[in-house]
This record gives C-alpha cells, structure tokens and sequence, in this order.
C-alpha cells in the first residue's frame, strides 16, 4: 500500500468518524465529559493526519503536487474540527458559530473547484456535506 492509499483511506476514516459524533449529540442526551473525550480524540487523530499529510506534501515534488486537494482536505478537517467544537462542546458560542460559518463557506468553495477544475467526486461529498452542515447549523 503506497502513500497516497494510506492518506486517502486515512481521511476517508475522518470523514466517517465524524458523522457518528454529530448524530450522537443530536440523538442521545449526552455529559459533557463523554463529549470532551469525543472531541480530543477526534481531534488528536485529525492532527496527526494533518501533519502526516503535510509532511507528505512538502517532501513530495513539485511535478506532482495536488495543491487542490490539500487544500481542500485541510478545509475540510478545519470544518469538522469547528463544527464539533461549535455543536457538541460550546453551542452557545456566538464567536465560533461566525467561525463554523466562515470555514463552511471555505469548505464549500474548494469543494467546487475540486468537482469542477479536478472533475473529483470527493468535491461532491464535500458539497452534500456542506449542505447538511448548514442545515445543522441554521436550525440547531
């Protein structure tokens, strides 16, 4: 398994373990302790992807650089990073809310770029989750 495997299947795991702790605050009446374990854990892993796949960036060379992707994984895991702190841990933070907003509408762009210039699929799972994440943030 190569490189890039290991990085796709890596935020493929960030992605899909990020829903669960949405779902979770939304369905079950929560602590907060269980809440702050969900959130550093999710947030511990995603900065070790995020250091992994910097590394892998930097070190790799310029010919086949995807500064696209980069940017719109880092978007992405930056939105998932705000939106759980934003909703689980401080929901009633007016700051971090303009925060999640700002880093929605980020997200959203380099999704469009992403399906539109690269002709990826993965900007299309960025723009429906772009759209649930809006949702959650209106009428929550």
């Amino acid at each position: 398994m190569n490189k890039e495997n290991i990085l796709e299947n890596y935020f493929r795991l960030l992605t899909l373990t990020f829903w669960p702790i949405i779902w979770y605050k939304w369905v079950f009446i929560s602590s907060k302790d269980l809440e702050r374990v969900l959130f550093f854990s999710y947030a511990s892993i995603a900065l070790i992807y995020v250091i992994y796949f910097s590394y892998t960036y930097i070190k790799s060379s310029d010919s086949i650089k995807p500064s696209l992707m980069f940017a719109y994984r880092l978007s992405s895991i930056a939105t998932f990073i705000i939106t759980i702190l934003s909703f689980v841990l401080f929901p009633k933070s007016i700051f971090l809310l303009y925060a999640k907003i700002i880093v929605l509408f980020i997200y959203l762009y380099f999704s469009y770029k992403e399906v539109y210039r690269r002709k990826n699929e993965e900007g299309v799972v960025g723009i429906m989750s772009f759209l649930l994440l809006l949702i959650f943030t209106i009428f929550y």
